[in-house]
């Protein structure tokens, strides 16, 4: 994780802290220095690279980085801050419009607004990058960080990314007997369909 500090992300710095340096934090001298270092990483490794940077002016100064990363096809993750979700939209000190700001950028750009949409979002994000080799950012208001954490996805949740992830092996780790049932009824639909008779038209069949 390459990332340049600041206010709208110090709570996530204080998760690094307690986390031992895993993932490893590099912090470069600017926010668009710690936005090419991702994508250099992404080129030199063939992983995600992944940065993060404040929200207002340090958010923008990502755009050079991430512009690269788009035009060379690189799969990076930018995380970045935001003001409190209370504070939106009232001009607010260094508020930006970052969804705006990321649509041309990023193939996907989505805002955290609860703790349990946090692993949804993150997990999205890195297979968008990774399989469109293009750049994801997630943005996180700074009144979210501050909420009771999440141990596990709602259910509900699990049940949507299930059936929106396809094959694989996510997927087969989140099937629930809610989509057995429903296999089941399925098919007893299609046998009692198959065993009715076809109408007839003029002597002929449908």
């Amino acid at each position: 994780m390459f990332a340049y500090p600041g206010d709208g992300i110090n709570g996530m710095l204080g998760a690094f802290a307690r986390a031992g340096n895993d993932p490893e934090f590099i912090q470069p001298r600017h926010e668009e220095m710690g936005a090419f270092m991702a994508c250099a990483h992404a080129k030199f490794t063939g992983e995600v690279g992944c940065c993060m940077a404040t929200s207002g002016p340090g958010a923008i100064h990502l755009l050079n980085g991430l512009y690269d990363a788009k035009m060379d096809h690189q799969p990076v993750v930018a995380i970045v801050g935001q003001q409190k979700r209370m504070s939106l939209g009232a001009h607010f000190q260094q508020e930006v419009g970052l969804e705006c700001l990321f649509a041309n950028v990023s193939a996907y750009s989505q805002t955290v607004m609860d703790p349990a949409q946090v692993r949804s979002v993150i997990d999205r994000a890195f297979k968008i990058a990774l399989t469109d080799r293009s750049v994801a950012a997630v943005i996180i208001p700074e009144d979210c960080r501050k909420r009771k954490p999440c141990p596990r996805r709602p259910r509900n949740m699990a049940r949507s990314s299930a059936a929106s992830a396809g094959a694989g092996q996510g997927c087969c780790r989140m099937r629930t007997s809610y989509g057995r049932r429903r296999t089941s009824s399925t098919r007893a639909a299609a046998s009692r369909c198959s065993s009715a008779r076809a109408p007839r038209m003029r002597g002929r069949r449908w």
